[in-house]
């Protein structure tokens, strides 16, 4: 019985019931201001409710320094900047690459070039030795036959020299047949004065005349063809002087000809050796380029694996921040109790930090969803914005200008999604741009409204201690 009354006494009733009700909706993160109607004694309410604000109050500078680490956090430009130099150099190394390849293999053609021409020099110098050796042979054979020639004309000389004497002879057969014939008409003359005495000389007188006459015809004949003998002769001899002085002039030529060629093969030679050499060098050039291209090779591996190391680090700073936003998002909306001027702050980092997501959308730290972008009124901003009643706020002209600049950051960053979703890289990063520039809008109206805020007596701004940026 003593103990069933202890548990009754010990039972709550009243506000002591409603005490321990909002103190267990506290500890289980129910920071939500209490109802003082609910009590009998509005006295318990209020200094719960004082507890709260001091315990929130307590909070705000957490909220406020997470606030401005999430700016820090969210601002991708370095990684941003880092990974479009990675890019560019990047594309600068695979540029090079591809020259470096472009150039090996133009080195190998040259190279090849320089072979062929290297073979065709050592050919062409091959033929011109054999060339200057026919050339030798020419002239000693031309030599050989200009002496042979000059024999022969000699010989003919000679020989027109013995057809004079046989025109002598034939002179003298001449003059012979002539007395003969003389001797035996005076003969025939005695012989008719003999009579019938000098018949028979008379016949011998006709012989020898007959003979005569034949021997000078013979002796006519023989002079006939000794003349056209004496003028085929001459006119042998003449071709043979000129072909003699040809040949000698041919021959000169032929010795300039290989004078030039001689020279020309000293040229060949010259040339054949600088040839070797720079064909020594281009080989030498073809490995040094094998070893460059391979260099540019590994270069452009260790940037594609540092490109891959700066999405990592990129996305690990993501992941961070978003831990962290989290964290300041569920701090901000109940457990602290910030003033209308930190909210503004808030406002201005959460958009800083949906810019930079936008971002984070197009490089792969994360897939954003449609319903994150689109709608200006689903932000905590948006929010505000449509429960706000102070109309010396709603009517001002700075909050005008917010409205529109807010929801012209979230147009660009609808814009951008669509165009990343589409696959278009390119056009999703130009509406980043513009989703950057309209942020520039949109702090720069939102530092307007506060200052109209502080005008209008909004002037609580929860202190925390500022680093320098």
């Amino acid at each position: 019985m003593f103990r069933k009354k202890t548990e009754e006494n010990l039972l709550p009733e009243g506000d002591v019931r409603r005490m321990i009700e909002a103190i267990d909706n506290i500890a289980s993160g129910d920071f939500n201001e209490i109802d003082a109607t609910d009590f009998n004694n509005p006295l318990y309410a209020d200094k719960l409710n004082s507890m709260l604000k001091a315990v929130k109050q307590v909070d705000n500078p957490v909220v406020m320094r997470l606030n401005e680490t999430m700016e820090i956090l969210g601002d991708n430009t370095l990684i941003k900047d880092t990974l479009n130099q990675v890019e560019t150099q990047t594309k600068s190394i695979q540029h090079m690459e591809n020259a470096s390849q472009h150039l090996e293999s133009s080195i190998e053609n040259i190279s090849m070039a320089m072979g062929h021409i290297r073979d065709n020099a050592h050919d062409i110098i091959s033929v011109s030795h054999n060339v200057t050796v026919d050339m030798n042979d020419s002239i000693k054979a031309v030599n050989a036959s200009s002496k042979k020639i000059q024999s022969i004309n000699n010989k003919v000389q000679d020989f027109k020299g013995k057809i004079g004497k046989i025109e002598a002879i034939v002179d003298l057969v001449k003059k012979v047949s002539n007395q003969s014939n003389l001797l035996a008409l005076n003969a025939s003359v005695e012989a008719a004065r003999a009579g019938e005495a000098g018949r028979g000389f008379a016949v011998v007188a006709d012989q020898v005349r007959l003979l005569s006459n034949n021997t000078a015809e013979s002796a006519g004949s023989i002079v006939k063809y000794v003349k056209e003998l004496r003028d085929n002769i001459d006119e042998l001899a003449k071709a043979m002087d000129e072909t003699t002085i040809s040949l000698g002039e041919g021959n000169e030529k032929v010795e300039k000809s290989l004078e030039v060629m001689q020279q020309m093969n000293s040229q060949i030679d010259d040339i054949s050796e600088k040839v070797d050499s720079v064909f020594n060098d281009i080989d030498t050039q073809t490995g040094v380029t094998k070893s460059f291209s391979k260099q540019i090779e590994n270069i452009s591996q260790s940037y594609s694996i540092l490109s891959d190391d700066c999405l990592k680090s990129g996305q690990r700073v993501f992941k961070v921040g978003r831990y962290l936003d989290k964290t300041r998002s569920d701090l901000v909306r109940g457990c602290s109790k910030i003033t209308q001027q930190d909210w503004m702050r808030v406002f201005e980092v959460d958009h800083y930090i949906l810019t930079w997501r936008v971002y984070n959308n197009i490089v792969g730290f994360e897939h954003l969803l449609k319903k994150q972008v689109d709608d200006p009124s689903r932000c905590k901003l948006g929010k505000w914005i449509a429960q706000l009643k102070d109309d010396k706020i709603v009517n001002s002209s700075e909050f005008k200008q917010l409205v529109k600049a807010h929801n012209d950051l979230h147009h660009y960053a609808e814009l951008s999604w669509h165009a990343n979703e589409d696959g278009d890289k390119e056009k999703a990063m130009q509406y980043f741009n513009d989703t950057y520039n309209a942020f520039s809008q949109f702090d720069e109206a939102i530092n307007k409204l506060q200052k109209k805020m502080q005008q209008l007596g909004y002037n609580d701004i929860t202190a925390i201690v500022a680093f320098e940026k």
